[in-house]
């Protein structure tokens, strides 16, 4: 994992950064796993008690198919949950520093990053390569580290008005200061 990444051109420093995240993820996933092993030991001994007593009434087949299904629907509910937040985790690494103008872009690039891995035509990319293809060139995605100052208003004639200045000498104050 270390290689792959950075095999796509990061820094030691973002490398150790995603190392440590994907360990705190595969910890998280143990605890997981141990967790839906406990519930899966009590499924199956209620399993097997069901096809014990299914042999004896058709209703209890019927029962024990469903809760069957169900458990195996759960598990596949489970892994895809895991598989999705890993994949999650990893695309919200490759983001860096940067700051989104609101979340809904964020969460918006995290599905359409999803959907780019998906498809054929972009096979052998990594996230950082599809993130930086989806957000190249367009406006409106990341915070603008240098905001724009309120301006004091200007009088009728196109001068600072006497309140226009005091809010003009406390901006230039104010920069001055930073």
């Amino acid at each position: 994992m270390r290689e792959f990444l950075k095999g796509l051109g990061l820094d030691k420093e973002t490398v150790d950064t995603i190392m440590a995240e994907y360990g705190k993820n595969v910890q998280g996933l143990k605890e997981e796993k141990d967790a839906l092993s406990n519930k899966i030991n009590t499924y199956e001994s209620e399993i097997k008690n069901l096809k014990e007593s299914s042999k004896q009434n058709d209703d209890w087949k019927s029962k024990f198919e469903t809760l069957e299904q169900k458990i195996k629907q759960q598990e596949a509910d489970e892994k895809a949950k895991t598989e999705d937040k890993i994949l999650t985790d990893n695309i919200i690494s490759v983001f860096g520093d940067k700051k989104f103008t609101s979340d809904y872009v964020k969460n918006g690039l995290i599905a359409d990053i999803k959907t780019e891995l998906t498809k054929a035509e972009n096979k052998g990319k990594g996230i950082k390569e599809i993130f930086e293809s989806l957000t190249k060139d367009k406006d409106g995605i990341f915070e603008n580290p240098n905001k724009p100052t309120d301006m004091p208003p200007l009088g009728e004639d196109g001068k600072i008005s006497d309140e226009g200045a005091d809010g003009f000498v406390s901006i230039i104050q104010e920069n001055q200061r930073k």
